[in-house]
């Protein structure tokens, strides 16, 4: 290839970014208003111009080229600052316009968006939202690092460096068949717990360590009962299949608004912190300060 001198053309940085987080043209054509074949044009066009291949194409999507990796995190601060440049002049207008991408997880975005959103629409209803799901803990770390997503809702860790804006203390209960017989306790003994068909969420990483840390108060060193990686899952086999799981109360609640199960403390103090993780105060866009706003009220 050889380079032609042309400056870089934002849109096609813009393009790029969102290609390669979703790792798939097609998975962004619709979105961006291109085809397939734009798109891919576009992508040459954009190599053609650099001098060198910055993504790979086969079969199963697309991947940087190492040239690419070193590139990816000039172009995201490029096409970020650019965003953050047409909203501070659409605020000068009178105009309130921009972008929050929100990360979190699936049972999140089903209990806390919906609420968040309604309100901040009401607010600022020219500003768009982005909600991002995904079960991996460490993707969505990765995503706020590298800057695909503006903030994050996720549990607080001890090795996390983000800066957090808010967090909600969520404990952990037990979640029963409605009228199973540990619904008359007020308090259930997690050892009574664990005598029946316990099932538990398990991500790829393992279980949970809030949930190893409450298997150990009642001497549980290895489980090898039932366990799923959806807590949508858990719930529809408790309610279905007379399992018992424990979980955050935060979902346990809108479980039993939908589903024919009730939950209850139980008799080990163990909670889960909720945060929202932004990577730096000082570097966020005045979309997102205004969805901020709206956590704090």
């Amino acid at each position: 290839m050889r380079r032609k001198g042309k400056k870089m053309d934002l849109k096609k940085y813009e393009v790029l970014l969102k290609v390669v987080d979703r790792g798939n043209i097609n998975n962004v054509s619709y979105d961006l208003g291109y085809t397939h074949s734009g798109i891919s044009k576009m992508l040459n066009s954009m190599e053609t111009e650099l001098g060198f291949q910055i993504v790979k194409r086969n079969n199963k999507g697309i991947t940087l080229t190492p040239e690419g990796e070193k590139l990816m995190p000039i172009i995201r601060n490029i096409v970020k600052e650019n965003e953050k440049l047409e909203e501070e002049i659409s605020l000068i207008n009178g105009l309130e316009k921009g972008t929050v991408r929100i990360g979190c997880f699936p049972t999140t975005a089903f209990v806390l968006i919906p609420g968040l959103l309604r309100k901040f629409y009401d607010k600022y209803p020219r500003i768009q939202i982005e909600v991002l799901e995904e079960h991996s803990l460490e993707q969505l770390e990765q995503w706020l690092n590298r800057g695909i997503i503006d903030i994050g809702i996720f549990s607080r860790q001890p090795h996390h460096h983000f800066e957090w804006l808010k967090e909600i203390d969520d404990e952990y209960v037990a979640l029963l068949p409605s009228g199973h017989p540990l619904c008359s306790h007020e308090v259930v003994p997690v050892k009574e717990l664990f005598k029946e068909r316990v099932l538990l969420f398990k991500s790829h990483k393992g279980l949970d360590q809030d949930i190893v840390q409450i298997m150990k108060y009642v001497d549980v060193k290895e489980y090898e009962g039932y366990t799923s990686n959806s807590d949508f899952t858990v719930i529809r086999m408790v309610e279905q299949n007379g399992f018992v799981a424990i979980m955050p109360k935060l979902i346990a609640k809108y479980a039993v608004s939908l589903f024919d199960v009730e939950y209850r403390p139980i008799d080990v103090d163990m909670n889960r912190k909720i945060g929202f993780a932004v990577k730096s105060k000082a570097d966020i866009s005045p979309s997102l300060k205004r969805f901020l706003s709206c956590i704090k009220d």
